[in-house]
């Protein structure tokens, strides 16, 4: 149901609401006549079916309402019409029954207050306007003699003697009032007095119950608001609402709480009751807020009547008045089913990656120092010059020596025990990596030129991991040349970091692959894993250095790395980053 519809029948309950107050009145007002004329002899006889006349018209319009609400005819102005013919009835009931000097004239205000109630500000301001001048007319149409006054009894009248009091002015009605009393209905001073007192009331009476509806209203539209505004959140996230009260009891609920409790969507009386039995497991935790008057969030694993396990988040708050104390409990549900798979989906994918990342960076740690042998050994088949032998020995020893650390290392990737953490010679290292590029097929027509800084102390590190990104970055440099380039290795001591510099004169970079190369996977090259610099970065990170790569104004790339020379010696030895 949308909110039309809802203002539609809010608008019908209230006029029915009203027909019945008639129904009410027409009651009363039978009794009062009927007691006025029959028991108390208040009035002339001939007034009293004047008056049940208006009693069966008011009764008979009544009927003529309930018939055009049943028919949905004049709706929008219905109400509007019935308190104009209440009014019109009441101002003729009124100067049937003793005018102004009916104590029940006052009943005009009645009127101003349904008005009030029923309408807004400038109707309701128009009824008032109208309830004055009908009341008005009453009172100058008898005090004129206009109209003809029929006196109550319950008020002593004696006549005058020349039976026009009228004609008297004030002082000499002021002069005889001791031996005279006459109709105050004809008396203007009490007639203007009680015009005067019946425009202050009916416009202080009009004036108040507008502001106060008016400010009903408002205060109804902005909770309208927050309502609808909650609602839309609801739908727009399918999340459940349960309130309960301060014994716990369910007092309201929105449409998924019934689908996931099994309840039909047309309500029925066991509802309320299995809706109590499906968040009872929560209540403990509820009882506990309110006393704590604290928000708690927590899971819940539920099966349907199907047998499907479901998993619900419930978020469980209090209710708090303005005396600060707890009068309601909220309880906002949420299906987490689907984001339970989507966890588990992502979990394994998670564990899957780090395995494929794992195996791949074994295949790229060992496949370098691998190349580097099989390239050695095949230059020793023609080279046999004795010293050329020793030192490729001691190469190729060194090289096996790797790839039995790295293997014995695949559980704890990019992390090296204690013992590991070492000074290492940045020079010494950049000086055995050199050589091994200098056999690698990749260096063939190509120059590699070295120019390392003398002054570089010795820094703490990992010696395997800094020769392994050494060797990626100087196999990178060297794929990326052209028929005879060159590459520069250079290394210096600036402000307190030992930078490494690989520069080449070779394609560059693309400025769309800048941001990428160093992520996992990524790489220009064909057949290549994408893991070199990624491995490279990974531990340099691990060394608190960092690595920065920037095309050449002319042609090339430069990649720069910066070691720092002072370290927490216990971070060292950790090799956190």
């Amino acid at each position: 149901m949308n909110e039309n519809q809802k203002d539609f029948f809010r608008k019908i309950k209230l006029n029915y609401w009203f027909i019945r107050l008639r129904w009410i009145a027409c009651f009363i007002t039978f009794l009062l006549v009927l007691f006025s004329f029959k028991v108390f002899d208040f009035l002339p006889d001939k007034n009293f079916w004047y008056l049940i006349a208006l009693v069966v018209v008011l009764a008979i319009t009544n009927i003529i309402y309930l018939w055009l609400l049943k028919k949905k005819i004049l709706l929008a102005q219905l109400k509007e019409i019935q308190i104009i013919a209440d009014l019109i009835i009441l101002t003729l009931m009124v100067q049937f029954s003793g005018g102004i000097e009916n104590p029940l004239s006052y009943i005009y205000i009645i009127h101003v207050i349904l008005s009030g109630i029923l309408l807004d500000r400038k109707k309701s301001y128009l009824i008032v306007a109208l309830a004055f001048v009908l009341y008005s007319s009453v009172a100058v149409g008898e005090m004129t003699e206009i109209i003809p006054h029929y006196s109550l009894t319950i008020y002593p009248h004696t006549e005058t003697a020349n039976n026009d009091s009228s004609t008297m002015d004030v002082e000499e009605l002021h002069h005889h009032s001791h031996e005279l009393s006459i109709h105050s209905a004809h008396y203007p001073p009490y007639v203007w007095s009680m015009i005067a007192l019946n425009f202050f009331l009916m416009g202080f009476t009009g004036y108040f119950i507008t502001e106060i509806m008016e400010n009903l209203r408002t205060e109804q539209n902005k909770t309208k608001e927050t309502y609808q505004k909650l609602e839309y959140v609801l739908k727009a996230t399918n999340a459940g609402l349960v309130l309960l009260d301060k014994n716990l009891n369910v007092v309201w609920y929105n449409e998924p709480i019934k689908y996931w409790s099994g309840i039909k969507l047309k309500e029925n009386n066991n509802s309320v009751s299995t809706i109590d039995n499906w968040v009872s497991s929560e209540k403990i935790f509820a009882k506990k807020i309110i006393n704590d008057k604290t928000i708690k969030s927590i899971e819940r694993k539920k099966i349907d009547k199907k047998g499907n396990i479901q998993y619900f988040q419930f978020t469980i708050a209090p209710l708090i008045n303005t005396d600060g104390e707890v009068y309601q409990i909220a309880e906002l549900i949420q299906d987490i089913s689907q984001k339970k798979i989507i966890e588990s989906e992502l979990l394994h994918t998670s564990e899957m990656v780090t395995l494929g990342t794992m195996a791949a960076s074994i295949v790229h740690e060992v496949g370098n120092p691998l190349s580097s042998i099989s390239t050695r050994l095949k230059l020793l088949e023609t080279e046999h010059e004795p010293n050329y032998i020793s030192k490729s020995v001691i190469m190729l020893q060194n090289e096996i020596d790797r790839i039995k650390r790295i293997l014995m290392n695949i559980s704890q990737f990019g992390r090296y025990k204690e013992a590991q953490w070492e000074l290492c010679n940045v020079n010494e290292i950049l000086s055995e990596t050199i050589e091994i590029l200098k056999y690698h097929k990749s260096a063939k027509n190509h120059k590699i030129r070295s120019y390392f800084d003398s002054q570089i102390t010795n820094i703490i590190g990992i010696k395997d991991q800094l020769k392994q990104v050494f060797l990626n970055i100087g196999l990178n440099a060297l794929q990326a040349l052209q028929d005879k380039g060159k590459l520069q290795i250079i290394s210096k001591l600036e402000q307190g970091y030992v930078t490494i510099s690989f520069i080449d004169n070779g394609t560059g970079i693309k400025k769309e692959n800048k941001q990428k190369i160093q992520q996992l996977f990524f790489s220009t090259k064909k057949g290549s894993s994408g893991l070199g610099l990624f491995i490279a970065n990974y531990f340099i990170k691990t060394h608190s250095g960092k690595i920065d790569i920037e095309n050449r104004p002319v042609k090339g790339t430069k990649v720069k790395i910066s070691l720092p020379i002072n370290r927490s010696r216990n971070v060292m030895l950790k090799g956190e980053i």
